[in-house]
């Protein structure tokens, strides 16, 4: 029986363990384990320094998580392998030597396998949502045309960008019809938007340029009368406005005082054709069912009232509840259908600047108090239907001082806040563009640059992270979007409440928690779990850490995302090695090791 398993040993030695002996011996001999030490050590020396130039997420795609990187670290296990074989057959002098090895190189096995199998994103959710899919931190563009709008997913990852910032990567696109050449010319990794604004565009959208100062501040917007979005902003105490009223009478009601009669929600305005004079209508506080319309066959539903209209991710919704952009929306059902309305009281030529078209032949207006009352400490630029430019300053008590004329560049001061105003220009064909200048090399806020070809148009423009943009060409647009990597999870997570501890005293954080449910669907099983920093939750091979969170109206909270198969290995192998250096303890050791 001895002689057997004699044999058997020599035998696995001679097919397996003498040629790896004798290959350890031969790069030994060589003396690679130095040189690849210090070649290691070198890498690492530059990825601090690439890390403090460029950020973390940057040195982790393009060093720590590199082939080439994760080659090294290989070849240096396969070093530490052969090292130990050397001295086969081992003795017990040998173990202190040995469970060093073996625990350095399940380290370094466990690190290559996490580098190349392992997942690392962000969950993003709001108070009361629920999430699934993963933002990665690669980056990916999704090329998409209308109808069915299928999307193509192209990877990117410009490793050359933090000092050249013309990558020249090319895509080819197949669309429904012929194919798209996409090529991305330009990437800054800290982009930063500037907007320009020119007097050629196709038809009249006017502008005003509004320097304003106040004491060491000095700033210069660019508002829009019939922008919904940007006639107005807020400057410190005051809120600077550019109008438009429609005609004389909606211009004097401006320049006077409110009366502080009406609806407060406003009147829907309707005038038939045949009809001598208007139907209105008050908007209700609630939308109980189909109003009739008096004296006609038709039938309003309102739907919504937004006191502060803006798009939203999810769709129309109201910024604030004050009557900051008052809009309302019904339906309008007779002989000729059932056809949708949105209407705005400050603007009420947006639906004729989109072209919006209804086969009910009706003058619909929206009228609001707002639209004939200022807010207090209120700049109002008031532009006539003549094309001249008057102005209201209003006091903190609704006084008021008219402004008969405002001419461009002169300077004007408000009576009790002592702000500085001027018109610098007036564009009556306003254009907006966007250009891109790059701030630094560290990657905070990344853009890229893109020119798509169809063989028979081209078209470029600027796309930034979480942007999209749309591209005119022959045949259809091309939506493109240039956002994370995502991948959907085998779990839900839905955000139950979120909490911000600041320490006593003061309003820096002391920490996040989030309280979470966790549903996984396989499983027919529902966790609720509390998520905060130094406490993660795990399940299914997944950690999910406190990571930040998104303050707002509603609190979002960041939960990083991580899923390793190397750290078992990465554990066991520190273990070992924490026993290798107790048994240099507990084991004899000779004057030397052979």
């Amino acid at each position: 029986m001895t002689g057997l398993c004699s044999g058997a040993q020599a035998s696995w030695y001679d097919t397996v363990l003498g040629p790896m002996t004798r290959l350890g011996r031969l790069l030994g001999s060589l003396q690679i384990a130095v040189p690849l030490l210090i070649a290691i050590a070198f890498v690492l020396a530059w990825g601090t320094i690439y890390e403090a130039r460029f950020g973390t997420a940057a040195v982790q795609r393009f060093v720590y998580q590199a082939w080439w990187f994760q080659t090294l670290l290989a070849f240096l296990a396969l070093n530490l392998a052969l090292a130990a074989l050397e001295r086969w057959p081992w003795k017990r002098r040998h173990t202190p030597f040995v469970l060093a090895h073996i625990g350095i190189i399940l380290i370094l096995f466990g690190g290559i396998l996490g580098g190349h199998w392992g997942l690392a994103g962000q969950l993003v959710i709001p108070e009361g949502k629920s999430e699934r899919v993963l933002e990665l931190p690669e980056h990916v563009l999704v090329v998409s045309q209308p109808n069915p709008g299928v999307p193509h997913m192209l990877p990117t990852q410009f490793e050359a960008t933090a000092w050249v910032h013309e990558p020249r990567t090319q895509f080819q696109v197949p669309l429904r019809r012929g194919r798209l050449d996409l090529v991305v010319d330009r990437y800054y990794p800290d982009a930063q938007a500037e907007e320009r604004v020119s007097d050629d565009a196709d038809q009249e959208h006017p502008g005003l340029e509004v320097a304003l100062r106040h004491e060491n501040q000095e700033d210069r917007v660019w508002l829009f009368p019939r922008d919904p979005e940007r006639f107005g902003l807020r400057w410190g105490q005051a809120r600077v406005l550019a109008l438009e009223p429609g005609d004389d009478a909606a211009l004097a009601r401006l320049l006077s005082a409110p009366d502080g009669a009406g609806s407060p929600r406003g009147i829907v305005s309707l005038q038939f054709a045949g009809q001598s004079q208007p139907v209105e209508l008050p908007v209700p506080q609630r939308a109980d069912g189909p109003v009739p319309v008096p004296g006609t066959p038709y039938q309003l539903q309102f739907k919504d009232y937004f006191p502060d209209f803006v798009i939203a991710e999810q769709g129309p919704a109201s910024r604030t509840d004050e009557p900051n952009n008052p809009a309302v929306s019904f339906t309008l059902q007779g002989p000729e259908g059932t056809e949708p309305y949105l209407l705005f009281a400050l603007h009420p030529e947006i639906g004729a600047m989109h072209g919006w078209q209804h086969r009910i032949r009706v003058d619909a207006r929206y009228r609001h108090p707002a639209a004939d009352a200022l807010p207090p400490n209120a700049i109002a630029l008031l532009r006539t239907p003549g094309g001249d430019l008057m102005g209201v300053l209003t006091g903190p008590d609704g006084t008021r001082q008219r402004l008969d004329r405002v001419e461009q560049g002169t300077s004007y001061t408000h009576p009790t806040l002592g702000y500085e105003f001027t018109v610098v220009t007036m564009a009556t064909r306003a254009r907006r563009s966007v250009a891109f200048r790059n701030r630094s090399n560290e990657v905070r806020q990344e853009a890229v640059h893109v020119v798509a070809d169809d063989g028979r148009r081209r078209a470029e423009g600027w796309i930034p992270l979480q942007g999209s943009i749309e591209l005119a060409m022959a045949d259809e647009p091309v939506h493109i979007e240039y956002r994370p990597a995502q991948r959907e999870l085998p779990m839900t997570v839905k955000l139950l409440d979120f909490r911000k501890i600041d320490y006593p005293g003061t309003s820096m954080a002391q920490g996040f928690e989030s309280d979470v449910e966790l549903s996984d669907p396989q499983r027919g099983l529902v966790l609720m779990r509390t998520i905060r920093m130094n406490h993660p939750l795990r399940y299914r091979g997944f950690s999910f850490y406190q990571a930040s969170y998104v303050p707002g109206a509603v609190d979002t909270t960041v939960l990083s995302v991580r899923s390793d198969p190397g750290t078992p290995f990465v554990y066991t192998g520190f273990l070992i090695v924490i026993a290798g250096i107790v048994s240099l303890f507990l084991v004899p050791r000779p004057n030397s090791i052979p």
